[in-house]
This record gives structure tokens, C-alpha cells and sequence, in this order.
């Protein structure tokens, strides 16, 4: 915590200062204070060596403490301190004021040692105790909770020869081998690691091992910060685990590494988990690259693609997001030299909201300059928005599980973390002295501002829109396939030319097929035969072969459609393209293969997949449409909907829809096909406008519905009408 002078250093009467100022004040043996440099300003760290805990001074802090031997009375503390020649200016000079004010926060932090007076006790009033502060914050954040295990200590010494080899150059050095050509390795097997995996990682059997892996991933994240903690002579006192949306996470208690000089060091500290995960998760990637994708190697593969998913997107979005309380957030303290960056910054909005929203004088801002504002300004909103996205994903991802549970939680959550503070700024503007002079500037201020953002919310329209994925769809009509197996034996027209429907293009030749046929038709004559005679000798004879030759018939049928289709004709007038070049006289064609499609002037069409509660939306209010292909995402292309009547299915058109061909679809993991979704979508076509395709069909297209503009307030109660709907209807 910072303890700062107030910049004025006027002594106003103040009538406690009699009682006090006898007072013989020292500090505990176990402080230890060193000096320490922020962006060339000189502050002083105070460590308290009992319980781990750092306190920021500032020079004239410093002063007064050092003046503190408990021989010297308040009014020689002062006076030792108040040397002009300490100081570049005036106001930097300690006053009484300054002076009790650091009583106080030294009293309460448990670094004062003097007898106060009976009738100075109410100056000095302590905070909460911890354990009730605990309580506290487990009831407006239940979601959040901790446990304490003990020491660490011991464990830690046995492991300092690891920790000797952690800390080396050596290690180091191999640390950037592995963790660079992992990255290269992934940026070569990008499609391989993401198409079709974000439905394992997301399936029951998966989660439940992803849950049981994380804490024990995070064990050696925390072992890191310990470790080079130790190395480096610090003191780990704590540990324990920490319960986050009901996963136990471990934690050790790192802080001592805030009483290195070295920055460097401080850094190494900050960084060791991070460290930690991204060389485990280097080393599970390259071994999950190495492994097939064979049924004795499917647990193993799951379990290895949770560490890379752990081990990096986890580590960098959280333990890495400056904007949250963990490691990257020290490490941004650390790097650019700005303590107490989280506090500083509300402090600083706090300021600002203050001074020139409601006018209130004799404050003075955290930040040493225009720099430092900027930072603290933007940092603090930047905090405060990503909390309440973080807010708002927990809730969502707790109902998507347990719907009843997220509903209570989400209510509890949203009280405490944004509806809690509010009625706290409340009170402090309707009642605080602080606002004596300015209160009704403040109320007209506060009442202003809120209108205005209830206004915004409600009334301002934002533009909207709806962005989903789809494919270049080739109408059945137009798709030239192979209806009988057999060897491609002519091909009567080239490619590029013009064909009318039910013209000859792809003559097959299959001996098996037509040696069936004629087997078949010879059998055919024999049961006629014997029919025949059954009839004029032995009526129920006959009758029996009559359902055998019927039989047969139906068979010679089917074969004599068979040896017909060996000419694969086309369905529709248009230009023959052919799709399957190798497929040359020679070739072996399976029914059902594709060999060609027919263009047709008409209109290119694009078949999106929309979710359910992306389908209404787009059909009661799109007003314009624009398509982007995959392979040329700079040019847009507008389109018009062929049909507002949506195709409710479970099968989509294309693979590349789902997540096995890359696509935002979870699709079912157990159906090879990768085209059955796990929940109902809705296809509609689109037709692009002047746009002309030449082969290509079955890419992957970007399509976005503009929707007229709409207030936030509305889209927001919207989306909580279809969670309802979804969850509890």
C-alpha cells in the first residue's frame, strides 16, 4: 500500500496533536526498508518480515519513520524530518497531519510499537478482522473461495536443486528451443490442431478429465512462482487452494519476491507459471503431433490436446491478461515500473469523477504526471469492463450446465459486484461530508450521468448484425454423378462445352454388370418356360413359379437400369465442367461419385447454417446482405435471400461447416460423416448478385445479415428472453 504526503504542508490546529505529541513511536525489529526507484521517482519499500507483507513510502514517509527510534516525541520525529535541505520543495515538507496520518497506518498495519494513550484509541480504530473480511467476501463472491494448507516451506528446500537448474541460462536457452519450434509446429498444423477438436474438448467425458487435469496443471504453475521464489533467497510462508466456479486451483504466496532489488528478478518470479505452462504445453503439442489417431491412443490424445489448451490459451488469456489480478498483471507492474497499478487506477477514476464531476478542491491525484494519468484512467476502465464481461461469461457458462444454479448465482453475482457498489456510490454522494459545499452539483452530476447512460441503453440505436458461415451451394440439379460402378470407357464431351439436358457425356463400361444382366435375362427365359408348361399341366405349380419369374423380372429390371446408366447423361442444359480431371478414360468410377457439374446462367447460390436464435432475427428484420469468400475475403459481394422459409435440420450441407471441417458447428463426434450437428440449425439460401463462378462450388462462405439499428437495452433482453427460453421453457 502507498503512504503518501498530501502535496500542502500548512499545519492547521489541529486538537489531537496535544495528546499525541508525547509519543515515543518505533518500528518492530522485523521491518526491513530499501529503496527503490519507479520511473526515476524514489520511493522506499517497507517489508514486514513476519507475515511477507510490502508497504510503499514515500521519501517524506520515509523520513518520519526513520526519525522514529522510540526515544524521539511526535514533535522530534517532526522536527528531524522537516529539514528544509531534505527536500527539492516546500511542499513536500511532512506536516502534523502527514505525521498522524502515518500513526494511523502504521497502528493499523501492526508496525507500531508505543503505548497510545486511552483517549487517542478512537483515532486508531483497526480494520475488519481478517477472518470476518473473509467471511465477507465469500458472500458477495461465492464463486471465489479460499482454503489455506499450511507451509510450503520445507517442500521447497528439498526441490532447490530443481530450482538451482530452473534458474540457469542453460535452461533458459532450451526453454526458447522448445517453446519456438512448438510454435513453428503449430503454425504448420494449424488445421490439424483446430478442425473438429473444439467438439472433443467440449464433450461430457472430456470435460469432466479437463476439470480434473486443470488443478494439477496449476500445481506446477504455482511450484514455478515458488521455486525461483526461493532461488533467489525468498520466503514462500503460505499456500493452499483457491476454489473458482467450484475447481480447486492451488496457490502459494509469491509476495517476497516484491523485496528483490533486482527487477529482473522480480520478473523471472512473475513469469515462472507462465513459463511453466506454455514448456509443457511446447512438449504436450509435439507429442501429441507424433501420436495417430488410432483407439489405443485416443484417451492419450485427449489428455494431451487439454494440456496445450491449458498450457496456452488458458495461460495467456488469463494467467497472462494484464487486466486481471494474476501474473500478467505483475508483470505489467513490474516492467513498467508502476506499483499498485490496480489501486492507483481507481484511485485515479476516483479523482477525476471527484474534482471535476463534482467539484470537490484540496484532492490530489495518485498519478506523478500526465503519463501516469493517462495509464491509470485507461487501465481502470479497461479493469472495470473486462470484469463485468468476465462477470456475465461465468454466469452463462454455470447455466449452460446447471440453468437453476446460474440463475440464483447470476442474481447473487450481479447484486454484490455492480448493483452493491452502485448504492455505495449512492450513499457517498447523498451523504458524504466530503460533498458538504458541492452535494447538490453532485446529485445533478450523478443523476445526469445516469440518465444519460439509461438513455444510451434504452433509446440510442447501434447498428447489428448477424454474421454466420455457409458454402457455395451447387443445386442437386446441377451435379453430374455417377448413377452405376464401372470404368470410364469414352468421354464424349469436352470440357467447357455446351450440353442440353439428357445429353450423353461419360460412357462407362462394367463386363461384371452387363454378364449379370444377361445372366439374369437367360434365367428370365428359363422360369417363362416352365411357367409355360406349369400352367397347362399343374395349375399350383404355376402359381409358385409365377412369383419367382415376377421376381426375377423385377431384378432384370433393376439390372437393365443399371447398364443404362453406364451413360452418365446430363441433368440440365449449361456448360459441362468437369471436376475430376484424373478421372480419364481408365478410370474407375464408384455410383455416386461426382465427375462434373452444368453452369447455368442463373444466379450463384450460398447455403447458410444459422442457429436457433440467430433464424428469427434474419427473417423478421435483415435489410441488407453481404457474402465474403473464403478465398477472397476482400471482396464483398451483396446477395439477396432466395427464400425466407428456413430448412430445420440436424444434417448439414457440408463438412466444412461443422467443427471437423473447421467450422463454429459442434457437430456429433460419434458419426463419422462430420455433417450431423448436435442441436437443430436452420439452412437458408442466398443468392449473390453479379457474381459469376467458375468451379470452386463447396467453399466456405462468410455471410453477414445487417439488421436495422437497435438499442442495446432491447438486443440484451432479447438474448435473456431465448437463454429462458432454451434453459427453462
Amino acid at each position: 500500500m502507498d503512504v503518501q504526503a498530501p502535496d500542502s504542508h500548512a499545519a492547521p490546529a489541529n486538537p489531537m496533536w496535544q495528546r499525541l505529541e508525547s509519543l515515543r513511536p518505533s518500528l518492530p525489529r522485523h521491518i526491513h526498508i530499501q529503496r527503490r526507484d519507479y520511473s526515476g521517482e524514489p520511493w522506499y519499500i517497507l517489508q514486514d518480515k513476519s507475515n511477507g507483507r510490502f508497504h510503499r513510502l514515500t521519501p517524506s514517509a520515509w523520513r518520519l519513520i526513520s526519525a522514529m527510534d522510540g526515544h524521539n516525541t511526535l514533535a522530534q520525529v517532526l522536527a528531524a524530518a522537516s529539514q528544509a535541505e531534505f527536500y527539492e520543495s516546500a511542499d513536500d515538507i511532512p506536516t502534523r497531519d502527514d505525521l498522524i496520518h502515518l500513526l494511523q497506518y502504521l497502528h493499523v498495519a501492526d508496525l507500531l510499537v508505543c503505548d497510545l494513550p486511552p483517549n487517542t484509541q478512537e483515532l486508531f480504530a483497526r480494520r475488519e478482522q481478517k477472518k470476518q473480511q473473509r467471511w465477507v467476501r465469500l458472500f458477495m463472491n461465492p464463486l471465489t473461495w479460499n482454503i489455506p494448507l499450511g507451509n510450503p516451506d520445507k517442500l521447497l528446500d528439498k526441490l532447490m536443486p530443481l530450482a538451482r537448474l530452473l534458474a540457469t541460462r542453460t535452461m533458459g536457452v532450451i526453454w526458447l528451443v522448445v517453446v519456438g519450434y512448438a510454435l513453428l509446429q503449430a503454425g504448420n498444423h494449424w488445421i490439424e490442431l483446430t478442425r473438429g477438436q473444439l467438439d472433443r474438448v467440449l464433450s461430457p467425458s472430456n470435460l469432466l478429465l479437463l476439470w480434473l487435469t486443470y488443478p494439477f496443471f496449476k500445481v506446477l504453475h504455482e511450484l514455478g512462482h515458488g521455486l525461483f521464489t526461493k532461488v533467489w533467497g525468498g520466503q514462500v510462508n503460505d499456500c493452499g487452494l483457491v476454489f473458482v466456479v467450484g475447481t480447486p486451483l492451488p496457490y502459494v504466496d509469491a509476495s517476497a519476491a516484491t523485496g528483490f532489488s533486482s527487477k529482473r528478478q522480480r520478473l523471472m518470479v512473475s513469469a515462472a507459471g507462465i513459463a511453466v505452462e506454455l514448456f509443457l504445453a511446447a512438449l504436450a503439442l509435439l507429442l501429441w503431433l507424433q501420436l495417430s489417431s488410432g483407439s489405443g491412443t485416443g484417451f492419450l490424445r485427449d489428455f494431451l490436446y487439454n494440456i496445450i489448451i491449458i498450457g496456452s490459451v488458458s495461460t495467456l488469456f488469463f494467467n497472462g491478461n494484464p487486466l486481471m489480478r494474476f501474473d500478467g498483471y505483475h508483470l505489467l507492474t513490474d516492467a513498467c515500473d508502476l506499483p499498485n497499478l490496480a489501486t492507483r487506477s481507481n484511485q485515479q477514476f476516483s479523482y477525476l469523477l471527484r474534482r471535476y464531476a463534482y467539484g470537490v478542491s484540496g484532492i490530489f491525484s495518485p498519478a506523478a504526471n500526465t503519463r501516469e494519468a493517462i495509464i491509470f484512467t485507461g487501465y481502470s476502465i479497461a479493469a472495470f469492463l473486462y470484469r463485468v464481461f468476465m462477470l456475465f461469461f461465468i454466469i452463462l457458462l454455470v447455466a449452460n450446465y446447471f440453468p437453476t444454479l446460474g440463475l440464483v448465482v447470476g442474481g447473487w453475482l450481479v447484486f454484490f459486484q455492480l448493483i452493491w457498489p452502485a448504492l455505495k456510490a449512492l450513499h457517498y454522494v447523498a451523504r458524504d461530508k466530503q460533498l458538504a459545499s458541492n452535494r447538490l452539483r453532485a446529485l445533478a452530476v450523478t443523476v445526469a450521468g445516469a440518465s444519460v447512460l439509461v438513455a444510451g441503453l434504452v433509446f440510442v440505436p447501434v447498428p447489428q448484425s448477424t454474421s454466420v458461415e455457409a458454402v457455395l451451394w451447387l443445386p442437386d440439379e446441377a451435379r453430374v454423378k455417377v448413377e452405376s460402378s464401372g470404368e470410364v470407357a469414352r468421354l464424349l464431351v469436352a470440357n467447357g462445352e455446351a450440353v442440353t439436358q439428357g445429353q450423353e457425356l461419360v460412357r462407362l463400361y462394367n463386363p461384371a454388370l452387363v454378364a449379370q444382366l444377361l445372366s439374369q435375362q437367360a434365367r428370365l427365359r428359363e422360369y417363362d418356360a416352365r411357367y409355360q408348361q406349369a400352367w397347362v399341366s399343374d395349375r399350383p405349380q404355376a402359381q409358385l413359379l409365377e412369383q419367382d419369374l415376377n421376381a426375377i423380372k423385377a431384378e432384370v429390371a433393376l439390372l437393365q437400369t443399371r447398364v443404362q446408366n453406364l451413360v452418365v447423361r446430363s441433368p440440365s442444359e449449361g456448360i459441362f465442367r468437369i471436376t475430376r480431371q484424373h478421372y480419364l478414360p481408365g478410370s474407375y468410377l464408384r455410383q455416386g461419385d461426382e465427375v462434373g457439374l452444368i453452369e447455368k446462367p442463373d444466379a450463384v447460390r450460398v447455403r447458410a447454417a444459422l442457429l436457433q436464435q440467430e433464424v428469427g432475427l434474419v427473417r423478421q428484420a435483415t435489410h441488407s446482405i453481404s457474402v465474403r469468400l473464403a478465398s477472397n475475403p476482400a471482396q464483398e459481394i451483396p446477395a439477396q435471400l432466395l427464400s425466407q422459409t428456413p430448412i430445420a435440420t440436424q444434417e448439414l450441407p457440408s463438412i466444412v461447416l461443422g467443427a471437423q471441417g473447421g467450422g463454429r458447428l459442434a457437430v456429433d463426434a460419434s458419426q463419422p460423416s462430420g455433417t450431423r450437428v448436435t442441436e437443430k440449425v436452420f439452412l437458408l439460401d442466398v443468392v449473390l448478385g453479379d457474381f459469376v463462378q467458375s468451379g470452386h462450388y463447396g467453399e466456405r462462405v462468410y455471410v453477414r445479415f445487417q439488421h436495422p439499428s437497435e438499442p442495446l437495452a432491447h438486443r440484451w433482453y432479447r438474448k435473456l428472453q431465448q437463454v429462458f427460453i432454451q434453459h427453462f421453457s
